[in-house]
């Protein structure tokens, strides 16, 4: 409980990961081996890059992208520097990724067929990433209204389907939050966080200079995640630069996608591609708003929806210039992880300053 000694600020968080963690201690019999569960741990996240990279392609098939234009998406997603640490590290971002890509990839014919029983089962998918990670609640918003804009259907079934993917959310994780409010007096925890000595202001405008600021720390959460590791160690002007027009070609790729589905009618009808963009858009609004409101957490909490935001830029890049672009990104992630494994490995171990391993 937060607030005993010796318990940390992730006893706020869900428990999927840290459950999964213990058994695999447990089982190997490392639980009192720190260095070797370190280790296990670490390598028992890398093995999930290739599954969550499988599960952006599957995604961005599903959705009508290309094959090529989907494996250049996977590819992005698999190397792209932060995940990579992040999957190399002991927490629990990427599991709530690859379970949040799987409960898109089962929405998606879901939505297309209709059904309580299917919705259902998204409900209880999406409960089970929110056990990992709070923020993978924004699939069910974005289930919800995907369903209720579908005309293709009467409102009924669709009121049906809306309340039986929320019952199966509510199932799952619905008795997390409840022991939160009778724990600590909100759903999620987070007001006791301060009970373990560690504070997290919200973010606070201070003038360009602070919106600059944050500028700075998304595009190194993005490419170059020196923070991270906690500013261990400096990237050189090139690298820098290199991530800047990396997240230039993001945002032009991003827009240009938006574009495209702005002007096709078919994407508009497709309760799969409403789905998928109002979980990415729900996510992203949702952390702008908590770490200017609430307190300043990490963006890389955002990544929740990068296999969804990645596949809806594959279907929209059936030409080649755009698959040109995705292309020039992927080598650009290839490149910038090939330095952040340099830099890394050259790190001496610290488990004080980088306790769930570096």
């Amino acid at each position: 409980m937060l607030g005993q000694p010796g318990v940390e600020y992730e006893a706020q968080m869900g428990p999927v990961y840290y459950v999964i963690g213990a058994l695999l201690l447990r089982l190997t019999g490392t639980g009192d081996a720190p260095f070797a569960a370190l280790e296990l741990l670490r390598l028992a996240g890398l093995a999930l890059v290739p599954v969550l990279g499988w599960l952006t392609y599957r995604l961005a098939r599903d959705l009508g992208a290309r094959d090529g234009s989907a494996a250049l998406a996977s590819g992005l997603l698999v190397l792209n520097p932060t995940l990579l640490a992040v999957a190399a590290s002991v927490q629990n971002d990427y599991l709530c990724l690859v379970v949040a890509a799987v409960a898109a990839l089962v929405a998606l014919p879901a939505l297309r067929r209709g059904g309580t029983r299917r919705s259902l089962v998204v409900g209880a998918l999406v409960g089970l990433a929110v056990l990992v990670k709070v923020f993978a609640g924004a699939l069910l918003v974005g289930f919800v209204v995907a369903v209720l804009l579908d005309r293709r259907r009467s409102l009924r079934p669709r009121v049906l389907d809306a309340v039986a993917a929320a019952v199966g959310t509510a199932v799952v994780s619905g008795w997390w939050f409840v022991r939160n409010l009778v724990l600590y007096g909100d759903l999620t925890g987070a007001a006791a966080v301060e009970r373990t000595g560690v504070a997290f202001d919200p973010l606070a405008y201070e003038g360009i200079g602070s919106v600059l600021g944050w500028g700075r720390s998304i595009v190194s959460y993005a490419f170059v995640p020196t923070e991270y590791y906690r500013n261990a160690f400096e990237a050189p002007v090139s690298v820098k630069a290199a991530a800047l027009l990396l997240t230039v070609c993001g945002l032009v790729l991003a827009v240009t996608a938006l574009a495209r589905r702005a002007k096709g009618k078919r994407g508009a009808q497709d309760p799969a591609v409403v789905f998928t963009l109002t979980s990415v858009l729900v996510v992203v609004v949702v952390y702008a708003v908590a770490a200017w409101t609430m307190q300043a957490i990490a963006p890389r909490l955002v990544a929740v929806a990068a296999p969804m935001a990645l596949a809806l830029v594959a279907r929209s890049s059936r030409t080649r210039p755009m698959q040109a672009a995705l292309l020039v990104v992927l080598l650009g992630c290839l490149l910038l992880a090939s330095w952040l494994v340099y830099r890394v490995s050259a790190l001496p171990p610290d488990p004080g300053l980088f306790p769930w391993g570096a």
